[in-house]
């Protein structure tokens, strides 16, 4: 059988998901046969991908185990196919994954939030790494020089990798636990509100990944700021709340609306 290049690529592909056979695939048979050969390919594919989850689901992984995580992985890399051969970004929806595994869920509800949560993380690092400030965006200390009647107009803008996140479970805390090894006094049940940033260090040396709970006030301004409001817009008592912002380097700049 001879197959053309991205024939064989396409059914190749199927064929790590269990969608073809290795025979299909024009391996060919000896002492092992087509499909045992597949195998161990889907194998290798699997344990590849699992691991690509590991790294981006750690708390997912220190709270379910290894045993659990694998088969959680498992079933997330046979049903979301790799799309391109940079594993950096794979790892979405996997708290989708984890509602095919009811058993794993009504042991431990706050877990898709976890994922969700983790998920965030990932995708603050991608934002930074791929995202610019738009060109109109002016450096904040501009600010100071700018009209009274121009604040209302102000449009803040905040870091690509600067977004925030809230759950009904304590998400933020059981990070800190996990860190720390220390859980006692831990409420699960206690919703968190707060930010997750992956910035420059203030050196610009190097770059670290964080997150924070923060009160109800700082996270309403942090949500009112990434949907786009103006000064003018955002209650008096949410922008008391921006020099939190400023102290912890989560603004890029500001530009002026009509």
């Amino acid at each position: 059988m001879s197959l053309s290049l991205t024939t064989l690529q396409n059914r190749f592909s199927a064929a790590l998901h269990y969608d073809a056979t290795g025979e299909e695939c024009d391996v060919t048979s000896d002492v092992f046969s087509a499909d045992e050969r597949m195998q161990i390919y889907r194998n290798n594919f699997i344990i590849g991908l699992s691991e690509v989850l590991q790294a981006g689901y750690p708390m997912v992984l220190a709270l379910v185990g290894d045993e659990c995580f694998d088969q959680l992985a498992r079933q997330h890399v046979l049903n979301n196919p790799l799309t391109s051969g940079d594993v950096s970004h794979y790892g979405e929806h996997f708290a989708q994954t984890l509602e095919h595994f009811p058993a794993v869920l009504e042991a431990a509800p706050y877990l898709k939030a976890v994922a969700e949560f983790e998920w965030q993380i990932d995708l603050a690092q991608q934002r930074h790494d791929s995202m610019s400030l738009q060109e109109a965006s002016m450096q904040l200390a501009l600010l100071h020089g700018l009209p009274a009647e121009k604040h209302p107009l102000v449009r803040l803008h905040l870091q690509p990798g600067v977004l925030p996140f809230a759950a009904k479970f304590a998400v933020f805390s059981l990070q800190r636990a996990i860190e720390n090894h220390q859980f006692e006094g831990l409420d699960l049940n206690q919703a968190e509100c707060g930010v997750v940033c992956h910035l420059a260090s203030e050196d610009m040396v190097e770059e670290e990944s964080w997150s924070l709970a923060l009160i109800d006030e700082q996270f309403q301004l942090l949500q009112a700021i990434e949907n786009g409001a103006r000064l003018g817009e955002i209650p008096a008592e949410h922008l008391a709340q921006l020099n939190f912002l400023l102290e912890h380097r989560l603004l890029a700049g500001f530009s002026l609306m009509d």
